[in-house]
């Protein structure tokens, strides 16, 4: 069930029903009942290791806010942080670090063979170890207040929607709802199923339809001409976008059936003109919280211009790391580092010309900075940017080969442009989002209120979803991290 949207959608359906059916301010239980059951639908002893991860978060936050002084504040949160860390480390990280220094002795030659865990990756580990470390951290700076209900903060931890790929919420507005007890609100249930339908959009019709060309090609880049290695490289910025944005919509839709208002995840990233405005679109909830939890502590831009372009890179490293252990996920990381370090803080207005020129140029370095993130190591990255740059080619007969993956026969033409057609339609949305008067933006709140879809848009991509979604391809590309 944690796997599979559709089913997560029909999970939905009778907890609602007992949801609504109990007293306003016993909701929370039915939130957090609902919420065991999911995460034990997927891995039913892990439930013990996140639970006793929100406990020993929930005590250290009262133990924080207890403290007369400030060192003994500090000696709570760096006692409620590293333990936290600890276990992220062990089941994330601990294979990787063992190989990179077994690696290093047999450059010195010492020849070892490293130790290798086999523990399985407890669902959303990363999204709730963040989630548990900004509560402390808020206590600790006095943003916020220690939760006095461990009921109420163990929902907000396993909350179902978004434990698995997030977006990583804040404790401030969530539990505030939690406490006061969500209420029947109609107007947000519309709000949400209008989101459903736009994330089962981006995910059926667009990221399922591409993956299997995706995949197709990254598996063997040198089977096919330079051209498929390009296309291949877009198409995957179009599947991962449409993937994640598409399971957040979704995750902030069921929460919104819920009663509970989440801030947006993205906003129309692909049209941002320099890679600072794109990261104030993209994974919003993770880009916020490594500025107000890494950036911010490690001095931010309020120090020299050396340490600000390291602190800077060190925040982006930790991003690349925190998707995977992988050498791919620093070299990521890495780049979007150097690239944030480079770039202007403001640019001035600009004419319409020069603002396509700025927003095509971020895209295509963005999709080239992804194929390190999709590739399954830095060799293979280097051998498929350089296997497209090299073999590049506008025959008619590579034009040919390069549709052939997405289905292997004659067929490939006809998916090859109806998924050209979904993407335009995606392209007109979010143009009307970005430039034009989109009701997602006009009077849009912190946490989404006013959000709609037209009845055009509703109808054209419900009606895409039932006729035209590829449903066979099950889980999320983010539900890795």
């Amino acid at each position: 069930m944690a796997s599979n949207m559709m089913l997560t959608l029909l999970f939905l359906l009778p907890v609602l029903g007992v949801y609504y059916l109990a007293p306003r301010r016993g909701r929370w239980g039915i939130l957090l009942a609902a919420s065991m059951v999911f995460y034990m639908s997927a891995s039913p002893w892990m439930l013990l290791l996140v639970g006793a991860s929100a406990c020993w978060s929930w005590f250290a936050g009262k133990k924080i806010q207890e403290a007369q002084t400030l060192q003994k504040k500090r000696g709570w949160l760096q006692g409620s942080i590293l333990p936290l860390l600890g276990v992220l480390f062990l089941f994330k990280y601990f294979n990787f670090f063992a190989g990179g220094i077994a690696s290093l002795l047999a450059l010195g030659g010492f020849k070892t063979e490293p130790l290798v865990l086999k523990l399985m990756l407890p669902m959303g580990l990363s999204y709730y170890t963040f989630k548990l470390i900004s509560y402390d951290a808020d206590i600790y700076q006095g943003k916020q207040k220690a939760e006095p209900h461990l009921g109420h903060y163990l929902a907000y931890t396993l909350f179902f929607p978004q434990i698995m790929s997030g977006p990583i919420e804040r404790p401030g507005s969530f539990l505030s709802q939690i406490q006061k007890g969500p209420v029947f609100d109609p107007e947000l249930m519309a709000e949400g199923i209008q989101r459903i339908v736009l994330g089962l959009f981006k995910k059926m019709v667009i990221a399922n339809r591409l993956s299997g060309y995706v995949d197709t090609v990254f598996a063997a880049p040198g089977a096919y001409p330079g051209l498929a290695a390009v296309m291949a490289a877009f198409l995957y910025s179009f599947q991962l976008y449409c993937d994640f944005s598409g399971y957040s919509d979704i995750a902030i839709g069921m929460g919104n059936l819920l009663g509970i208002r989440s801030r947006k995840n993205f906003d129309c990233p692909y049209f941002a003109r320099n890679i600072r405005d794109f990261w104030s679109r993209w994974h919003i909830s993770l880009s916020s919280w490594l500025k107000d939890y890494v950036y911010i502590p490690l001095g931010g831009s309020r120090v020299s211009t050396m340490r600000r372009n390291l602190n800077l890179l060190a925040t982006f490293l930790i991003s690349g790391l925190w998707h995977g252990d992988n050498w791919t996920f620093l070299a990521w990381g890495g780049i979007h580092g150097i690239w944030n370090m480079c770039s202007r803080k403001r640019e001035g207005e600009a004419g319409p010309l020069r603002k396509i020129g700025q927003t095509i140029l971020t895209f295509l370095g963005v999709t080239a900075a992804w194929v390190f993130f999709r590739a399954e190591s830095l060799g293979a990255a280097v051998a498929f940017i350089r296997h497209a740059v090299l073999h590049f080619s506008l025959s008619y007969g590579d034009i040919q080969n390069s549709i052939l993956p997405f289905t292997g026969d004659n067929t490939c033409a006809a998916y090859f442009l109806t998924a050209c057609l979904f993407l335009l339609l995606l392209f007109l949305y979010e143009w009307g989002q970005t430039y034009g008067k989109g009701a997602c933006r006009k009077g849009e709140g912190p946490y989404g209120k006013g959000f709609s879809l037209s009845a055009l848009w509703m109808a054209l991509m419900g009606i895409s979803v039932l006729l035209f979604g590829v449903f066979g391809v099950s889980g999320f590309l983010y539900a890795q991290f």
